[in-house]
């Protein structure tokens, strides 16, 4: 498949600058989409029991956004 310019759900950034955001995001209790896109999709495919149509039903999004978001 091909790269979309990313590297695993990060934009490129120094050192000082993600460590200041992780700072940031514990204190403001913020999380990366990334993390809670994933934590979602697992969540719907637990409920609809594996069933990867039906979770993406749940969320209302495209199947392959389920296979998209495992995949990362």
């Amino acid at each position: 498949m091909k790269s979309r310019g990313r590297t695993k759900g990060r934009a490129r950034r120094g050192d000082k600058t993600e460590r200041y955001l992780d700072q940031l995001r514990r204190k403001l209790g913020v999380r990366p989409l990334t993390e809670t896109k994933l934590k979602e999709v697992k969540k719907a495919l637990s409920l609809a029991r594996g069933d990867k149509v039906l979770a993406a039903a749940l969320l209302g999004i495209g199947k392959t956004t389920i296979y998209r978001a495992l995949q990362d």
